[in-house]
């Protein structure tokens, strides 16, 4: 019996629920297919279809795990944006995934996709797996200066303006500023996308 393991990496509990749902519809029928699922990032590098909701801004960042998936593997980005970034400016681990808009797919096509990459995982291709050095060579990754990093820590760690400009003996403009310009270089259009983006930071530690 062939067995695919699935991993679902999102925060939602509804979509996680309604993704498993799709998979399971269509793979009922074949009696010689198990499915085993994942919730956890950490387990990425044995999966051999990845679907993952990233968050605004992460787009930008590394992603080691999926840069670091099972050769092969198949692997499906859910994302919010309206119109995604310029292909150079999105980080190379994720340039050669595929990308679906989450707010306005149908269902479907999400299970035409789904269903492609069900195809795939059961009649694997031949394919090379490129090494993390060939991966990171030139990648549009974006980091955050010593000067955000400070707003960002201070932001994470549930203090306001007026907290951090204190702690760090800066002014409250200039706090202001520095974090303006984490909106700005990560895509950030709306005080909801950032502190969206400062929890993801946070939990990347």
């Amino acid at each position: 019996m062939r067995k695919i393991s699935i991993a679902i990496i999102s925060r939602n509990t509804f979509l996680r629920a309604s993704l498993m749902a799709i998979i399971h519809d269509l793979t009922r029928v074949s009696d010689a297919l198990t499915i085993e699922f994942s919730g956890h990032s950490s387990e990425l590098s044995t999966q051999d279809i990845i679907i993952a909701e990233i968050l605004p801004g992460e787009i930008h960042l590394c992603n080691t795990s999926i840069k670091n998936r099972k050769k092969n593997s198949s692997v499906i980005i859910l994302h919010r944006y309206d119109e995604l970034p310029e292909k150079t400016r999105i980080v190379n681990c994720l340039k050669d995934v595929t990308f679906v808009p989450v707010r306005t797919v149908n269902v479907d096509s999400l299970r035409e996709i789904i269903g492609r990459a069900l195809s795939k995982s059961e009649q694997p291709e031949s394919k090379r797996a490129l090494d993390s050095a060939s991966i990171c060579a030139n990648c549009p990754h974006k980091s955050l200066s010593p000067s955000q990093v400070v707003v960002a820590h201070g932001l994470m760690n549930g203090f306001d303006i007026g907290k951090i400009s204190a702690l760090h003996q800066l002014s409250p403009k200039t706090v202001i500023y520095h974090k303006n310009q984490i909106m700005e270089k990560y895509g950030l259009n709306n005080h909801y996308d950032f502190f969206q983006f400062i929890s993801v930071l946070k939990e990347r530690g």
